[in-house]
């Protein structure tokens, strides 16, 4: 009992010296499972309208390797992001039975979670409804970010891959690919960051790598 109480201690220590203490993952409600073939890996999902959304970000190796990545290619990072992915290879990313979604996909979770639906089609910042806090988990965000996830959509800051080969913002920021295509070196995205409480639409680089979130085929 003493070394549990003295671990606790040293924990609430460290959090007001630092003030920077993430709350412990906690267990969020799935609506359902499944496993992918491809890999064995399992992933659970929960309905934000009438769609089955994924909760964890794809972590499936593409077959062509030089178009998915770990962050700073460290394989913990994948198991705790999962993989980021040109527009190219998410195309083809997500298992049977599911699909990345459209960009009018990400714009009806959007209007589900109250975003002005005069808003939806909007560039930059979106904050009406407040829907990148009801997105975001509630641990892992740096600076206080973190969210209310009361969507139960569990966004985590997975960071991303610039064109360039180097890695950006674990911790601060995530992005997910649309299937939409913009023009020929661009498709539309999502974005949330920790110190926003909207969700950013924008035309991304194909080349860039960014996290999947698979919706069923329903």
């Amino acid at each position: 009992m003493k070394k549990y109480w003295l671990e606790g201690l040293v924990f609430l220590l460290s959090c007001l010296i630092f003030a920077s203490c993430d709350p412990k993952p906690i267990e969020v409600e799935a609506d359902g499972s499944f496993i992918d073939q491809r890999d064995g890996q399992e992933y659970h999902y929960v309905y934000i309208g009438t769609k089955a959304w994924m909760m964890e970000n794809l972590n499936y190796q593409h077959t062509s390797v030089a178009l998915s990545w770990c962050y700073k290619d460290d394989v913990d990072n994948c198991q705790d992001y999962g993989r980021l992915y040109t527009w190219d290879a998410a195309m083809s990313a997500c298992p049977a039975g599911w699909h990345l979604p459209s960009d009018q996909e990400w714009k009806d979770l959007e209007i589900h979670l109250e975003m002005a639906e005069n808003e939806a089609d909007s560039l930059n910042w979106r904050e009406s409804g407040h829907v990148g806090i009801k997105l975001k988990s509630t641990w892992d965000w740096n600076s206080g970010g973190t969210g209310e996830n009361t969507s139960r959509f569990t966004a985590l800051p997975a960071g991303f891959r610039d064109t360039d080969g180097s890695y950006y913002f674990i911790g601060d920021l995530t992005t997910f690919w649309s299937s939409t295509w913009s023009d020929e070196e661009h498709a539309w995205g999502r974005a949330l960051i920790y110190r926003s409480s909207g969700v950013y639409r924008w035309k991304y680089q194909k080349a860039g790598a960014y996290s999947v979130r698979c919706v069923r085929n329903d």
